[in-house]
């Protein structure tokens, strides 16, 4: 269990399941007590009293189990989230209130990892990203908004390596982010976003 999870879990029980459900904009079941939380529009039922998450619907294409943060994001995102309407404007991490000294050293953000998955196949970024309840954007060569969660859309922007350039990628924020979750939360939420595209987007191409 990854540090904070119990402490996420702990105060999720302590909370009023319906204001919960309203600010962050996931469904509550009061006859089963349990939330409905879309991650990377899939639904996931989240059992507070049993603290279980589980699949349910039809197959979904990233494989939660196997992802290093997920089982921390679902409560953090349910305690911590204020607004779950994105605003519409993207910006950079590091243009987020106190972003430019948090993501960088220990928290640098996996760009280069997506680059080189996807670096010479836009194509293949774009049916990934589609698969993940991603909208595609007009930025760069190829660019997708994937829900993280429902009040955190994750902007990832392709531009094609040559033999003169390598590939490099951008990940753009909502600017409402820091209402979703705490800085640790968005950089965790980067990341598992990154471990999605490369899990449902197979060997490198």
């Amino acid at each position: 269990m990854l540090a904070g999870e119990q402490e996420a879990w702990n105060r999720l029980e302590a909370l009023d399941p319906y204001e919960v459900a309203e600010r962050s904009g996931v469904e509550y079941w009061d006859e089963d007590d349990v939330f409905v939380v879309r991650v990377f529009g899939e639904p996931y039922i989240v059992n507070v009293a049993e603290r279980e998450i589980r699949e349910i619907g039809p197959h979904h294409s990233f494989h939660a189990h196997e992802s290093t943060h997920f089982r921390l994001l679902v409560p953090l995102y349910l305690v911590s989230c204020t607004e779950a309407a994105p605003a519409g404007t993207m910006v950079a991490p590091h243009s987020l209130p106190h972003g430019a000294a948090f993501f960088r050293g220990p928290h640098e953000l996996p760009l280069e990892v997506i680059a080189h998955h996807f670096g010479s196949n836009p194509g293949h970024f774009l049916d990934v990203g589609k698969k993940l309840g991603g909208i595609p954007v007009e930025h760069g060569d190829a660019a997708v908004t994937i829900p993280a969660f429902p009040g955190l859309p994750v902007t990832v922007i392709l531009w094609v390596g040559d033999l003169e350039f390598p590939a490099r990628v951008q990940i753009l924020l909502d600017e409402t982010a820091p209402r979703q979750f705490p800085l640790d939360g968005l950089w965790a939420a980067i990341l598992m976003t990154s471990e999605a595209l490369i899990q449902v987007g197979g060997p490198h191409h």
